[in-house]
């Protein structure tokens, strides 16, 4: 699960100099304007859950480890369940998700479905720790420069759920 809010940065700003003018919010259904932060931050969320629900379900099928099975089932309900949440969340604020995970995360996910055996193990538990590591600096960032109280709670709410699954694949990974 790697959440970047670079790319959606990146395409703000590409837009903005194409388009000759300055960065705008997204107006919400309400009138009230959602910051390009929040925005960033509830896509960025979405597309790595995405992310963690398909991983999840490869590693479900093919971990070799009982660990690695068991966390694969944990993602795939969880980020369900945090996805259901950031859904809600953006559907009140009036911001448009995303229909996919990145490409970055789903090239990742085809790199180490290529692999067998304990080697994919191995691969799968290093990129869900990258992934979850990315993840919990993505809502600290919301956290810290965030003005939707929305999406803040996303975030708020997320981080414990995160932390767990991080806490696991370390364990996984030893």
């Amino acid at each position: 699960m790697s959440l970047r809010v670079t790319f959606a940065g990146v395409a703000t700003v590409a837009a903005v100099v194409v388009l000759g003018g300055s960065p705008v919010p997204a107006a919400t259904a309400r009138g009230t304007a959602v910051s390009q932060q929040d925005t960033a931050y509830l896509r960025a969320a979405h597309q790595g859950n995405l992310a963690e629900i398909a991983a999840g379900k490869v590693a479900q099928a093919k971990g070799v480890s009982d660990a690695v099975r068991s966390i694969g089932a944990t993602l795939v309900a969880d980020h369900t369940e945090l996805d259901a949440a950031v859904r809600e969340a953006a559907r009140r604020l009036d911001v448009t998700l995303p229909t996919r995970a990145t490409q970055r995360d789903r090239a990742m996910l085809e790199r180490v479905s290529a692999l067998s055996g304990p080697a994919f193990d191995r691969a799968w538990v290093t990129a869900m720790i990258a992934g979850h590591r990315a993840a919990l600096r993505l809502g600290k960032k919301e956290l810290q420069e965030g003005s939707s109280t929305t999406a803040k709670e996303v975030a708020q709410s997320g981080a414990p759920v995160i932390r767990k699954h991080l806490n696991e694949l370390l364990s996984a990974q030893k």
